[in-house]
């Protein structure tokens, strides 16, 4: 029997996809018979692709974490909306035909404006000038006109969107600062190239001594292999993907 690497295109593979060939890979080669594992090349392969995974799954963990850039900007989109309801309540009451109405929009106006441009301010700033706003309008001295025109669920609406924001913001900012920044495209190459060369080891030595060890590994190693070539085949409408041994 020919023995070869089934056909993958490890590129083709995404970040995710990519982690969890390897991970099986290490998986189904523990499987083995640790009587065999003698070859000191093969286990130090083995070690080495280990440790890069471990860094891998690091830095996969950092694209996961960049994600929650984008639940920051859509809380901070609701903030910006729960201040636009409020300035277009006041409005609506400032043309009511209860001249007390008109004067409660008026005072409460006063102190809204004060307040004009939260939304194209920066984070922090409008985090803060959100903060001072709300304080403003639950004052005493605001008390009656907000009863009046019935503006408590606005400003309940304004602190619930800030306050979540401000948890989304700082959880970020926590992360950033403790976490190590990781390259993903360089950490990518290196991990596909240390396998590259593993899987070529195992194939080389497997054809020149037929041991139990290379034949084993080398029939896991196809087995995964053709599982995401075949992953990847369907992807592209069952495309026949490039003949590359390794990558």
């Amino acid at each position: 029997m020919k023995l070869k690497l089934e056909a993958l295109r490890l590129a083709g593979l995404t970040n995710m996809e990519a982690g969890q060939f390897i991970r099986r890979n290490l998986e189904d080669l523990a499987t083995i018979d640790q009587t065999l594992l003698i070859d000191v090349p093969f286990n130090a392969y083995v070690q080495g692709i280990t440790q890069q995974k471990a860094l891998y799954e690091n830095a996969l963990a950092q694209v996961r974490k960049n994600e929650e850039t984008e639940k920051i900007d859509l809380a901070d989109k609701d903030r910006d909306k729960s201040a636009d309801a409020f300035g277009r309540a006041l409005k609506l009451y400032a043309i009511s035909d209860d001249p007390e109405e008109v004067e409660a929009s008026r005072g409460l106006g006063i102190v809204f404006n004060n307040f004009k441009g939260l939304a194209s301010m920066n984070y922090e700033a409008e985090t803060l000038g959100i903060d001072k706003l709300v304080t403003e309008l639950e004052s005493p001295a605001h008390a009656a006109k907000i009863e009046k025109l019935k503006m408590g669920r606005y400003i309940a609406r304004l602190k619930t969107t800030n306050e979540a924001f401000k948890t989304l913001f700082s959880n970020r900012m926590v992360s950033t600062a403790t976490t190590e920044s990781y390259d993903m495209k360089i950490i990518r190459a290196d991990l596909m190239k240390m396998y590259a060369d593993f899987a070529n080891y195992v194939l080389a030595m497997g054809k020149a001594f037929k041991s139990p060890l290379f034949l084993q590994s080398l029939s896991l190693m196809n087995t995964a292999r053709k599982y995401y070539s075949d992953l990847l085949a369907r992807r592209n409408g069952n495309r026949k993907e490039p003949e590359e041994p390794t990558e």
